[in-house]
């Protein structure tokens, strides 16, 4: 009986290594899991920033011609006032002139106000690429966990 029981102890104690060995293993895979999902992380945040800094870069764009078009805007209303003003105070060809001028600015205006607009429709402060990304990476890794633990 007691090599039986000497036995059975031998081959538990076996089974124990073994699965303490597994154990290590299994820790060990999903520590360097951990370790790459860390790091990809961060490089999506990274992606994050710079996408962030493109967005920021357009709303400048489409913040400068803005402000060029609204510019342009008030001096076309200084030229059509001054064309009207032109226009009801002599019949003179001065009124002319000053409504081409108008019309120049006016024409000015429009093309910056859709260049502010294109710009604009462009911009998002999300960045849904890297978004995108992380949430690609966190399930990646979720399934690389369920497929150790098994």
């Amino acid at each position: 009986m007691t090599s039986y029981s000497g036995s059975s102890n031998g081959h538990l104690s076996e089974q124990l290594r073994a699965v303490r060995e597994e154990a290590s293993s299994v820790r060990g895979e999903v520590t360097g899991i951990a370790s790459d999902l860390q790091r990809l992380l961060r490089m999506e945040g990274e992606l994050a920033q710079a996408e962030m800094r493109e967005a920021r870069s357009r709303a400048s764009r489409g913040a400068i011609f803005g402000a060029i078009a609204g510019l342009l805007g008030i001096i076309t209303l200084v030229f059509l006032f001054l064309a009207i003003m032109f226009a009801l105070d002599t019949a003179l060809p001065l009124w002319a002139a000053a409504l081409i001028t108008t019309g120049i600015a006016a024409l000015l205006a429009a093309i910056g106000g859709m260049m502010a607009s294109q710009q604009f429709k462009r911009f998002s402060p999300i960045p849904r690429r890297a978004i995108h990304e992380m949430q690609e990476d966190l399930s990646w890794a979720r399934s690389q966990m369920k497929s150790r633990m098994r």
